[in-house]
């Protein structure tokens, strides 16, 4: 009588095994890892705070260790190399060494946190990690707080002065109160007294300040700018009106916004480098041959 044995299930999701120290050379990166991490704010932070979270890392069947979680980290500490470094951090009047290498003798080793999985764990823990880190947001009120507590002194941080002042300019500015539309003010206005006559018809009237009628199929986008701002972004659609003839004040606006996403967007492109005939393409406008 033979009997068929039921291959045994796979573990759901990784299984803690260890935390340990394990040498630079021994960490595998996660091949094909699609996240462009700014390892120079890494390793700014490593040396001013140290390392103060485990990699993540998966070891394989064949003992490979092969990292998961901190793909960037690792390549911060490679980047850093063994001790010392003679970095110093300074924190008010005083002068640390580099909180990595602690000015010493160090050859490069990462504290690591060792997990078992499979392959498709692994793939789902390095896409989630990416991607939580994107879908979160900042309450920018506590942000500011928490960033003046630090008296000037952002090293290791990955903010500066400037970001600092540009988050409260932006706080300011959200504080004030919008003013008031002129469909506001028409609202607030005495009606007028009708005519004693009825008046004879004539062409409509049209001024600068008097929109004109939405054409059918459209949606009218009001922006407020103060008055430089004003200024400026008429000279600038002035000047891009001159190159493209064929698109009206709406479309120039479109246009720049499209450039502007593609500039962003190349943050993640793996030199983070735009082209010229990308910009083009993303504003719509054909390069002279």
């Amino acid at each position: 009588m033979s009997t068929t044995q039921t291959p045994a299930a796979e573990p759901a999701g990784a299984i803690f095994k260890r935390l340990d120290t394990i040498d630079l050379g021994n960490l595998h990166p996660y091949p094909g890892n699609a996240r462009r991490g700014d390892v120079g704010m890494i390793l700014e932070s490593l040396t001013a705070n140290g390392q103060f979270r485990p990699l993540v890392v998966r070891e394989q069947e064949d003992g490979a260790l092969v990292v998961l979680a901190g793909n960037h980290t690792l390549q911060a500490m490679a980047a850093h190399g063994p001790g010392p470094c003679g970095l110093v951090t300074r924190y008010g009047d005083q002068e640390r060494p580099c909180a990595l290498c602690q000015g010493k003798e160090w050859a490069p080793t990462a504290q690591v946190a060792v997990y078992e999985c499979t392959d498709d764990t692994a793939r789902r823990i390095v896409l989630a990690d990416n991607r939580t880190s994107d879908a979160g947001d900042y309450d920018e009120r506590a942000l500011a707080e928490l960033l003046e507590t630090m008296d000037g002194d952002f090293s290791g941080t990955g903010y500066t002065d400037d970001d600092l002042e540009d988050l409260l300019q932006y706080l300011e500015e959200e504080a004030e109160p919008e003013p008031e539309s002129e469909e506001d003010d028409q609202e607030h206005e005495e009606p007028a007294a009708p005519a004693a006559e009825p008046a004879t018809p004539s062409a409509p009237v049209t001024s600068a300040d008097t929109p004109a009628p939405v054409p059918p199929g459209r949606a009218s986008l009001v922006l407020t700018y103060r008055q430089a701002d004003k200024d400026e972004a008429t000279r600038l659609i002035a000047a891009a009106g001159d190159v493209l003839q064929d698109a009206d004040s709406a479309e120039i606006i479109l246009r720049a916004l499209r450039a502007l996403v593609a500039v962003i967007d190349s943050r993640h492109s793996p030199d983070g480098v735009v082209t010229v005939a990308a910009l083009l393409k993303a504003a719509g406008i054909t390069p002279q041959k």
